[in-house]
């Protein structure tokens, strides 16, 4: 009998949960209920009753369950909400360091929403003479008297030497405390930065870890003994002991989650994923078959944790309109939830007589200026865009927000006679309204990462994208395509995930670069991805003067998804869609069992380019360099040698190097000079198999 993944997403309106076979791929069951916001366990209770459902389903049994993800937005409504616990903050220092790490690790209360702020007690100890478990007792003490709840370790060059921090972390857990250290966030030099986020994390800890032991236990209760695992705002997944120490990860847990679940449904190269909820819809860029990243703020405080690149509209499917006149003037940022209103278009009967429009406040504090319609019997619906792409017939076929036309028509004709206008006239203006503002940040994101017009599409997940997409591509004058059951998108995103694992240093030696992919292998496979499986790139990111270690895997135990990983022919399509060519243009020079490595026919029109994609589909580089492919790694050392010794720049140094080596892609740039990338390059593979095929590419 073929094993289950099990996927929850907690959303702002509803939890949803999956049960998705994975050998051959297939949704077996589904569930929904309200999210639990006000109950006393939190967003755990709602967790555990879509669990539930599923489980009572007859195809679903507790034995078939090989995992269990989900995605959560209680971390980023913890932040705004100020739902978060007064931390203390033991700084430290020693030497000629000390005045500055006194600065530095001394932080004021940290601001959230607007009203809200995190409190932060500090102190700090001078560590030039050494650093005891007294010393850090002593400390902790001292700040759980001001009334600390969760600890922050945070030393200067404690990612050099994180001794003392843990010394810190160890005296913290005697007392019971929840603690963080800055160097389990980040490895990367910049101890205001990683002191900040380490205290954004801590004051996180109690909730999060409250929320993850209640799902443990009632996982456990119901004979479930699969891991259980959270959604990374990275997209990837990270098992309950990272969750227990950098629950910061998971801000942006529920966008990257439908993203996850987009990506899977593959054939995507370039494009703006759309995900749209009923009251918000969140927006990301795609290229090269891979989301775009970017360093977590949380309000105006930069962090070293990366995340999804996602921006939020007030605009979703179920977003009211604002009327002053007979004019409609915006639409959002209530919803149809926030009011407590089903939408007309999904209502069966109104009575008998014609609606009355009516403009209400739909929370205390709002102006009355919002657009409902009311029965003779005193009952209300909601006019959404939804409704208004019912009215005029644009959601397509079997999409999961089509509904009554005729309901919505009935709907609009009543704001129609209020504005001076048809019912279909009434509808469009708000579309309109809707389409422009979305389309306007589609547009943004597009120029700020250089998306081509026509070139790319939209991908609309989410319940309310049969509304929305279609009107805001029109705009656009480009394609769209709503992915397969985009209502449950980002459960299934969670069900279908890889384990991610991430870690940072400042651009260092050969040496330190091999021993940050090992570390981030090993904290992958500690995580629960399946060890033959991991694959790992490093990138540099020369602009903040780093090395990056990224490394992905399928999670141990539970059976690979079957549409995971793609074919050849698939990855062949994808580059092909990429480099702007047909796909008999391209060909394949090289196959590294993790990779493949493409090259296009140049002519006078278009330069010849390289493009790899991994085995999951993802574009990992696209260049116009040529790249080496000899049979084994003793003559591509060889190769090497002959290309770094004949090929300096116009600057007279060595060009960049990219080693690909089975699953691993290496970028060497952070090496210095043709002497250190040699010494790379060698130490990796002396390691390879002599039969393995292994390319290097110089840029």
């Amino acid at each position: 009998m073929s094993r289950l993944r099990l996927g929850v997403d907690v959303g702002g309106t509803f939890t949803k949960a999956v049960a998705v076979q994975t050998q051959p791929y297939q949704l077996i069951a589904r569930a929904l209920t309200p999210t639990t916001h006000r109950a006393p366990e939190g967003v755990a209770r709602g967790i555990v009753e879509v669990l539930c459902q599923l489980l009572a389903h007859p195809a679903v049994g507790a034995e078939r369950v090989s995992l269990v993800a989900h995605s959560t937005t209680q971390a980023v409504n913890a932040l705004l909400e100020g739902d978060a616990v007064p931390i203390g903050i033991v700084g430290m220092g020693r030497g000629r360091d000390v005045a500055d790490a006194a600065r530095r690790t001394r932080l004021d209360d940290i601001s959230l929403a607007p009203g809200k702020s995190l409190r932060v007690h500090s102190v700090f100890v001078d560590t030039t003479r050494g650093f005891t478990r007294e010393n850090a007792a002593r400390a902790i003490d001292s700040l759980a008297a001001l009334g600390a709840q969760a600890i922050v370790a945070s030393e200067a060059f404690s990612v050099d030497d994180p001794a003392n921090e843990l010394l810190v972390l160890d005296a913290a857990a005697e007392r019971g405390l929840p603690a963080v250290a800055g160097h389990q966030l980040s490895g990367v030099y910049g101890l205001e930065i990683r002191t900040l986020t380490a205290a954004i994390n801590a004051s996180l800890l109690p909730k999060m870890l409250q929320t993850a032991e209640l799902v443990e236990q009632s996982l456990r209760a119901a004979g479930i003994v699969a891991p259980l695992m959270i959604m990374r705002g990275d997209g990837g997944l990270a098992d309950l002991a990272t969750l227990r120490r950098r629950p910061i990860l998971t801000l942006l847990s529920g966008p990257a989650a439908s993203l996850a679940g987009a990506l899977l449904s593959g054939g995507i190269a370039d494009g703006v994923f759309i995900e749209v909820g009923g009251t918000s819809s969140n927006l990301g860029v795609i290229r090269g078959g891979q989301p775009e990243m970017r360093y977590v703020r949380v309000m105006e405080h930069p962090t070293c944790v990366r995340s999804l690149d996602v921006r939020v509209q007030g605009i979703a499917g179920g977003s009211l309109a604002r009327i002053r006149g007979r004019k409609i003037i915006d639409v959002g940022p209530r919803s149809a939830h926030i009011a407590g209103l089903t939408y007309a278009s999904l209502e069966n009967d109104f009575g008998r007589g014609e609606l009355e429009l009516e403009l209400i406040a739909p929370k205390e504090g709002d102006p009355a200026d919002y657009a409902v319609v009311k029965a003779r019997d005193g009952r209300r619906w909601a006019l959404t865009v939804t409704c208004a792409a019912n009215a005029l017939g644009l959601v397509p076929e079997g999409a999961y927000a089509q509904g009554s036309r005729e309901m919505a028509q009935r709907g609009f004709a009543a704001l129609g006679r209020a504005l001076g206008c048809s019912a279909e006239q009434a509808a469009q203006n708000l579309l309109d309204v809707a389409a422009r503002q979305v389309a306007r940040a589609v547009e943004e994101l597009s120029k700020e990462y250089k998306l081509r017009q026509h070139a790319f599409q939209l991908i609309g997940g989410g319940g309310g994208a049969g509304a929305l997409v279609p009107i805001v591509a029109t705009r656009l004058g480009v394609p769209y395509r709503l992915v397969e059951h985009a209502e449950i998108i980002s459960s299934l995103g969670d069900a279908l995930a890889s384990v991610r694992e991430q870690a940072e240093r400042a651009l260092s030696d050969a040496a330190a670069t091999e021993e940050l992919a090992r570390q981030v292998e090993q904290a992958a496979i500690r995580a629960g991805a399946e060890p033959s499986d991991v694959q790992v790139v490093i990138e540099r990111d020369q602009e903040r003067g780093i090395v990056r270690a990224v490394a992905t895997g399928h999670v141990a135990l539970a059976a690979p998804i079957a549409h995971a990983e793609i074919q050849e022919s698939d990855a062949r399509a994808l580059a092909a869609q990429t480099a702007r060519r047909a796909p008999q243009d391209l060909e394949l020079v090289a196959d590294t069992g993790g990779f493949w490595i493409y090259r296009t026919r140049g002519h006078f029109l278009h330069r010849a380019k390289t493009l790899v994609l991994d085995r999951r589909g993802v574009i990992r580089l696209t260049t116009n360099s040529k790249p080496i492919v000899p049979a084994n790694p003793s003559d591509l050392l060889v190769q090497l040698r002959k290309h770094l010794a004949a090929a300096p720049n116009m600057l007279g140094s060595s060009p960049n190097v990219r080693l690909l080596v089975g699953t691993r892609m290496l970028d060497l740039a952070s090496l210095p000079g043709a002497d250190g990338m040699l010494a790379a390059a060698e130490s990796v593979l002396k390691r390879a198999d002599a039969s393995d095929t292994v390319v290097a590419i110089l840029e």
